[in-house]
């Protein structure tokens, strides 16, 4: 044992074995989970100098985000480096002087609005295999947020239509809806037609919804907001064809596909991201 510990360090010194320059991150921060755009910064000196393209192709194929080449668009910035990142993304004025070896290759996520890191991690394999780096590091990106990715059925999104805590808001006015005991809503500032609404007792993907309010005061659906880490198959609904009718086109800057229900009571939204259909939204009538 003491053998093997004593090759595996030689090999790691050799840059045969991957190196911790940067920590792995275990969970990864809700803000690369919700993310929807990023940029890609490559610090490259050298042999590292065509890991910004491999980056591009590999993020492409996965089709998780829209690139935008202005941090100003960017939800994420992923940054490729062979130094560990200093939290100075928004405050250099200039390129990193720093002593580099192209032996290491560091991708860091960074928050375009503060500079934290909120993700990283490195490979010490030698500039001959940069690439092979960077394909390895989207790879394991992809395989985190799947994992903290909750992936709905379509049954856990029919449950939520037929929930009684949820029915009992149906047709009541927004007044009543907020003196009901204990019934968990409230309003949300600037939105006079929503309501929130957090009830425990609800099934898991519509826990938390918000109750639509007409023009004439009554409250007419309620609607969860899906988040990026919600996730539901398209194929899932398109199996179950007889049951919906479908539309899809674009709304302000998005694409959207839309399933609703013969009986008009569930609208299922999802909206175009790269080369997948995420699910955006599902509104519930009463």
């Amino acid at each position: 044992m003491k053998r093997l510990a004593q090759i595996l360090i030689l090999l790691a010194g050799a840059g045969l074995l991957p190196s911790a320059v940067a920590r792995k991150q275990e969970r990864l921060s809700p803000k690369v989970i919700q993310a929807k755009s990023a940029l890609i910064v490559c610090v490259c000196p050298r042999g590292m100098a065509g890991r910004g393209g491999r980056a591009l192709h590999e993020l492409q194929l996965w089709g998780r985000f829209q690139i935008v080449r202005n941090r100003h668009e960017a939800d994420l910035v992923l940054l490729f480096s062979a130094n560990e990142y200093l939290g100075d993304y928004l405050t250099r004025d200039g390129p990193d002087e720093r002593p580099v070896s192209v032996d290491f290759t560091i991708l860091t996520l960074v928050d375009p609005k503060t500079g934290e890191n909120l993700w990283s991690d490195s490979r010490r394999w030698g500039s001959w295999r940069v690439d092979h780096a960077t394909k390895e590091f989207i790879a394991e990106l992809r395989e985190q947020i799947e994992e903290q990715t909750r992936k709905w059925t379509l049954d856990d999104l029919l449950m939520c239509g037929v929930n009684p805590e949820l029915a009992a808001f149906g047709h009541l006015t927004a007044e009543q809806a907020l003196a009901k005991p204990e019934s968990g809503v409230s309003r949300i500032a600037g939105s006079p037609d929503r309501l929130t609404l957090n009830s425990p007792a609800a099934p898991d993907f519509c826990k938390q919804t918000q109750l639509v309010v007409s023009p004439d005061n009554r409250i007419v659906a309620f609607e969860v907001l899906a988040s990026r880490a919600d996730s539901l198959e398209v194929t899932e609904v398109l199996q179950q064809a007889d049951r919906f009718d479908f539309a899809g086109g674009k709304d302000m800057d998005s694409v959207y596909f839309s399933a609703q229900s013969k009986d008009k009571k569930i609208l299922i939204r999802f909206e175009a991201q790269g080369h997948k259909s995420v699910l955006s939204s599902v509104r519930y009538s009463y």
